[in-house]
């Protein structure tokens, strides 16, 4: 309590001292004309009294290897990112607690990619079709979101991709790194007055850091922009994935580690763990405008084609084919209020097979079911400013239909109704150099597909999984919308949690899923921006926190009081940067990590860790071409240290080991 003291302290004595400099650093992003943004437009008027990071990459993809979604992300208080190199598991994205349970994708947060959904109707995110090399803008949303976006929206990530550029360009770009890394890729930009289009393309491969953890992967991005007349914006956005391989090597025990921390566990070489993805997305999104009322249509379709090998006998080899789609009408109005409503329906549709892992070989088949997963949701938010104050509030709607239908077994179909109605209530009051806000909201989440589907008879339904549903209070004081030198932001934030998802490991080595009573999820947020002058800036970030278990017994066992695995108690993160107008760009970021429980009875602990990186790049003109060479070099003092958790792993093997110093080197070509 007396660190948070200490933080509110600091940030109004940096208010006074800095509050007559006038140095211009804006957060307003300026758009081209007929950029089409339905969710950050809609998203756009929250922030004055939601907890929200804005990010741009123009200068920075200069200087990242591109690989990893935590390079883009790390910075933001209240969000934690593990499992960089098991890309067989994708990254474990958890904010302010929520998407901590994840045993594989992401779970929890609504991602959304140009205005489309990469997370489906049951609430589960995979992000291995995302392009990092073409991402130009970035908006997070910490909190309950269910007002607006439904069931897994304890927090919103709104990625917008490369779209505003002046004239015809081609980039291209390789790059070699440590383990073999390679990626290559390829960025087109055409436009006219009313129309523009981006083809990319890339190819990134390694053998990766420990043994059996080598992927390839192919992904495909086409984004169209066009004005259809003087009151119509159309957008349209095409992606495929091909991964044919994603290892995976498997957590370790404290023995296994330490004898040899880039080995695979035994079991996961024996039944050669591994996946296999193909996947298409498409999306449309159409706006137009009457006067002061403005319409937005959104469709989408998404079908990921997925094959996995598990390290276990029984249902060990997974084969599903999941698709889903989905509308949402949106209409926007500013009048003597600011209002949006609208509604949204989504559909999902999985076909679930199961079948014995006989040491790699595809044998019996043990659940053929069919999944299916229904959302209806109508939304309302409005807001209103009188003088230095803004209201505003947010309710929505949403009814959720589960069916599940085991044909293997014959058995009966199975149906689930999951209703749920969020509000959300919000002030924003602005002094002359600050402003202070508060909000209350509800949100809800309800099992995946995936979490109902798993049991270890491979019934194919876990009756005795239960929504989760929460209530978040927050207040704070921000600077961020005034025109000073140094920016800090400052929240305070208390979340109630009946129902916690947590996930545990049978004895086969299946990964199921339980509800725990109910948990309690506090802490503090700070981000400070300080323009030192034309060439240096510093961003730190700072996330304190207190996630523990209020009432949860699993039999005899009481963990009551006990803390949530998977959640550090601290993170911080401080980047150093400087450009110059002669293309130069450097960063240097030191990452402090707090200790982090490993399973719910807090008997396995890790303590924190540093790391410092180091990214440099510069551009130079070669052959009449811009040539841009970069160098990355990771973990720069070669720090022992954990990339990823198996929560509650059987056996005690929470630990997959992350690599020491590494390096990545390139160079782009902008044609």
């Amino acid at each position: 309590m007396k660190n948070l003291k200490f933080l509110f302290l600091f940030v109004l004595f940096c208010n006074h001292v800095f509050s007559q400099e006038r140095i211009i650093i804006s957060d307003t992003i300026k758009l081209d004309e007929i950029v089409v943004g339905p969710i950050n437009r809609f998203l756009g008027n929250k922030e004055l009294v939601y907890p929200v990071t804005n990010l741009k990459f123009k200068k920075f993809q200069t200087l990242t290897q591109q690989i990893n979604i935590s390079e883009y992300l790390e910075s933001v208080p209240g969000l934690f990112i593990m499992n960089n190199n098991n890309f067989a598991q994708d990254a474990r994205i958890s904010i302010r607690g929520f998407g901590s349970r994840a045993n594989f994708g992401i779970r929890g947060i609504k991602i959304f990619v140009d205005g489309i959904p990469e997370t489906s109707p049951d609430g589960q995110s995979q992000i291995d079709n995302i392009n990092l090399e073409i991402v130009d803008r970035i908006s997070i949303y910490r909190g309950n979101n269910s007002s607006f976006f439904g069931s897994s929206a304890g927090g919103v990530i709104s990625i917008t991709t490369l779209e505003d550029f002046e004239k015809n360009f081609v980039n291209l770009g390789v790059s070699f790194g440590s383990f073999s890394t390679s990626k290559i890729q390829t960025t087109v930009g055409i436009r006219n007055e009313n129309k523009k289009m981006i083809f990319f393309i890339s190819n990134t491969s390694s053998e990766g850091y420990r043994v059996h953890s080598g992927f390839n992967n192919i992904n495909a991005n086409f984004k169209y922009l066009a004005k259809l007349g003087s009151k119509n914006k159309l957008q349209i956005i095409a992606n495929i994935l091909d991964s044919p391989d994603a290892m995976d090597p498997g957590g370790l025990n404290i023995v296994e580690l330490e004898s040899d921390r880039r080995q695979a566990r035994a079991r996961n070489l024996e039944y050669d763990a591994r996946e296999s993805v193909r996947q298409f997305k498409l999306g449309l999104n159409l706006k137009s405008t009457f006067n002061n009322f403005k319409l937005t249509n959104s469709i989408y379709y998404n079908r990921r084609l997925f094959d996995g090998k598990l390290p276990f006998r029984n249902g060990g080899i997974i084969d599903l084919d999941k698709s889903f789609w989905g509308y949402k009408l949106n209409f926007e109005s500013e009048n003597f209020m600011n209002y949006n409503f609208g509604l949204s329906y989504n559909n999902q549709n999985d076909h679930r097979k199961r079948f014995i892992n006989d040491l790699g070989i595809k044998s019996d088949m043990v659940m053929n079911q069919f999944e299916k997963y229904d959302n209806i949701g109508l939304y309302f938010f409005g807001s209103k400013n009188i003088g230095k104050l803004a209201l505003s509030a947010g309710i929505r709607y949403d009814d959720n239909t589960i069916t599940m239908d085991n044909i293997l077994i014959n058995s009966d179909k199975i149906s689930q109704k999951i209703k749920s109605v969020n509000p959300s209530f919000n002030f924003n009051y602005t002094f002359k150099n600050f402003g202070i806000f508060s909000n209350i909201s509800t949100g809800y989440e309800t099992p995946t597909l995936n979490e109902l589907s798993a049991t270890i008879d491979q019934s194919g339904f876990n009756s005795d999984l239960n929504s989760v549903k929460s209530k978040s209070f927050e207040i704070g004081i921000s600077n961020y919308q005034k025109l000073t030198r140094l920016k800090y932001n400052l929240r305070f934030f208390n979340i109630l949690t009946e129902n916690e998802i947590l996930p545990f490991e049978s004895t086969t080595g299946q990964v199921l899923y339980q509800n725990a009573g109910k948990t309690t999820k506090k802490g503090a947020e700070l981000e400070l921006n300080a323009q030192l002058n034309s060439n240096f800036v510093i961003d730190y970030s700072l996330t304190m926190g207190g996630y523990k278990f209020k009432n949860f017994s699993n039999g005899e066992i009481d963990y009551s009081k006990n803390n949530i695995a998977g959640i550090p108690n601290s993170f911080h993160k401080l980047s150093l940067n400087y450009t110059n107008d002669k293309g130069m760009n450097l960063v240097i970021s030191w990452k402090r990590v707090g200790k982090i429980y490993t399973n719910n009875s807090n008997t396995s602990l890790l303590t924190g860790y540093n790391l410092i990186n180091f990214n440099f790049s510069k551009k130079v003109f070669l052959f009449g071409l811009d040539v841009t060479p970069f160098l990355a070099i990771g973990n720069l003092l070669n720090e022992k240290y954990i990339d990823n958790i198996r929560i509650n792993a059987f056996g005690s093997r929470f630990y997959e080991a992350a690599p020491k110093i590494n390096f990545v080197s390139g160079i782009k070509f902008n044609l």
